[in-house]
């Protein structure tokens, strides 16, 4: 049975584009391996990711992710049984703060990054019109 996992969490410090650019060097072959797929978005200390797969495989990763020292204050903002993966062209697809970002956070009535101030669907379709977008 496939799962979809979305979570936030807040960074432990300020993480730089590479940073961010190792944990995903790691993640996307981890990820293929698993047969997992995702989408991860980072923006003023925030993460806020997507996982979708077998059920143990996502709730398994979900766990060490979440022992990661890099992060704390890790919520689930959604578990939920899938027929069809959304992000299932990603191993982990990533999107930084653009423009674009801006502009679909405003579209869900948001000033500013904060996904502890999204729904579960806010946050979903954040992260789906990210993974559609070409920037």
């Amino acid at each position: 049975m496939n799962v979809r996992l979305v979570y936030y969490s807040l960074a432990t410090r300020d993480m730089s584009l590479l940073d961010v650019q190792q944990i995903l060097d790691v993640a996307r072959p981890n990820n293929d391996s698993l047969h997992i797929c995702g989408m991860l978005c980072y923006e003023q200390r925030y993460f806020l990711q997507a996982l979708e797969g077998e059920r143990a495989d996502v709730n398994e990763l979900y766990l060490s992710i979440a022992e990661d020292a890099r992060h704390d204050e890790v919520v689930i903002i959604s578990y939920q049984e899938i027929d069809e993966p959304m992000f299932n062209e990603w191993q982990m697809g990533f999107a930084p703060a653009s423009d674009h970002f801006y502009s679909l956070l405003s579209e869900l009535g948001q000033n500013s990054f904060d996904p502890s101030e999204l729904t579960a669907e806010q946050a979903l379709k954040l992260l789906q019109r990210l993974s559609e977008s070409p920037e």
